[in-house]
């Protein structure tokens, strides 16, 4: 399947959204009229017919197939174009300073995205003219809006500045690189899905009678699934229309992280993971990004660990073509990517699998080997870029080591993060965290 073969209907987000929002009313007004009892009637007569149209395009889209986009591992095997499958045959001398650099990377693109996550970039770009700061961002913003709200169940939204972090600030995207590593440090590289869930139902906080926190969209879904009684596959898949979104591959950098220059293994593994709630590009998406982390422990430019990613999954998936067209089409800078990409993917979710890695292939490809052009740029591309800030300064950090990374990015996290995981301290220590992955590491390079 190539992109020309997509063909999107033609809808109206504000349409949809006005009419939700005429529901809403047309229920209050019914009660003002004396008539809610006819007025329940109908609003659950709707919500029938939702549902009903939810169940309606999971049947489809589930009941798809495409020779070029299998969902089961070997046939994704099979389907891979030639690459290196393992780089490395033991943990290199300078591991440890490339693990840093990836995890203190990963700590700082999220932080930096997660200020204004999602907000256009006029938006953007506005802000940091107002408090006069640059844009790209070359350092922490200075101000963020609500800044007394909460983030992430122990934070406030003030914790994502310049002058008021005492640790990483929590947010599911760091939280999902600790779930993989306690998966992988109880279970080990054969952990099987279940192990997973398990692993999820034990540490992600609940919110009332089996509501999931901490969590969001597909992610979500699963775990209210599974808290209410489903089991795997199901659980994954029932009412989840976020299949190719961009959360599966936000769970790939422990995989990374601890097959260093072992691309294959850490796709395996990655597929693993994200399967469990996610088809086709979502998961090739997981894939990829495992394999580009694992490969940038063995290789000195960030474009060249891309390259390797794309050995490990489908050579003609929907995802691989999009990474494909972002090397073919190199920006100079976050404006140029954003236009170029929009006008070819403006069809997609603005949480897209895809369209936020091709954010995340041409930041690193603006930002060479600068750590902080990388992030900023990649940033500045809106999208989900708290993510994409995350991924691409992983990336990065693996190729430079944390010794090259500006300390204005690692200083303000004294060396801690902030969770909020059920059963573990608030703050775990990041040096204490890297020396788990490097056991884990030291131990599977064996095989």
């Amino acid at each position: 399947m190539k992109l020309r073969d997509v063909k999107y209907v033609p809808f109206s987000d504000t349409w949809l959204k006005e009419k939700t929002d005429d529901i809403t009313r047309y229920l209050r007004l019914s009660a003002e009229f004396g008539c809610s009892n006819e007025g329940g009637r109908i609003y659950e007569d709707f919500k029938n017919n939702i549902n009903k149209c939810i169940s309606q395009f999971q049947e489809l889209v589930l009941a798809q197939k495409d020779d070029d986009e299998p969902d089961d591992l070997e046939s994704i095997k099979k389907l891979r174009p030639e690459g290196p499958r393992r780089l490395l045959s033991h943990l290199p001398d300078d591991y440890l300073n490339r693990l840093r650099g990836a995890f203190y990377g990963r700590m700082a693109g999220c932080t930096l995205g997660a200020a204004l996550e999602f907000n256009p970039i006029e938006t953007m770009k506005a802000w940091a003219e107002y408090f006069n700061e640059d844009f790209p961002p070359t350092d922490y913003w200075t101000h963020i809006k609500d800044p007394a709200a909460p983030h992430y169940i122990t934070g406030r939204k003030l914790d994502l500045t310049r002058g008021h972090m005492d640790a990483v600030p929590p947010d599911d995207d760091t939280i999902y690189t600790l779930l993989g590593l306690l998966t992988l440090e109880k279970y080990g590289m054969d952990f099987t899905q279940e192990d997973m869930a398990e692993i999820w139902k034990r540490y992600l906080p609940l919110d009332g009678e089996n509501e999931s926190r901490g969590c969001y969209w597909g992610e979500r879904i699963m775990m209210t699934n599974l808290l209410n009684g489903q089991e795997l596959p199901e659980a994954g898949l029932e009412a989840n229309p976020n299949l190719q979104n961009i959360a599966g591959w936000t769970r790939a950098d422990s995989y990374g992280y601890v097959c260093p220059g072992w691309p294959e293994k850490a796709a395996e593994l990655a597929y693993k993971d994200c399967s469990v709630n996610h088809r086709r590009n979502g998961v090739y998406g997981a894939m990829f990004m495992a394999a580009a982390i694992s490969a940038a422990f063995a290789v000195d430019d960030p474009m060249e660990a891309v390259r390797i990613g794309l050995t490990e999954i489908p050579e003609n998936c929907l995802f691989a073509e999009g990474i494909h067209w972002a090397l073919e089409h190199p920006c100079s800078d976050y404006r140029e990517a954003a236009d170029k990409m929009w006008a070819v993917y403006g069809g997609m979710f603005n949480g897209s699998a895809i369209t936020n890695a091709i954010h995340v292939v041409m930041g690193l490809d603006i930002g060479k080997k600068d750590f902080t052009r990388t992030i900023g740029q990649t940033i500045a591309m809106s999208g989900d870029n708290d993510c994409t800030g995350a991924t691409a300064g992983s990336i990065a950090g693996a190729v430079i080591g944390k010794e090259a990374i500006p300390s204005k990015w690692t200083d303000p996290f004294r060396g801690r993060m902030h969770i909020y995981l059920k059963g573990l301290p608030e703050y775990l220590d990041i040096e204490e965290v890297c020396g788990r992955y490097t056991a884990l590491a030291r131990k599977f390079m064996q095989f």
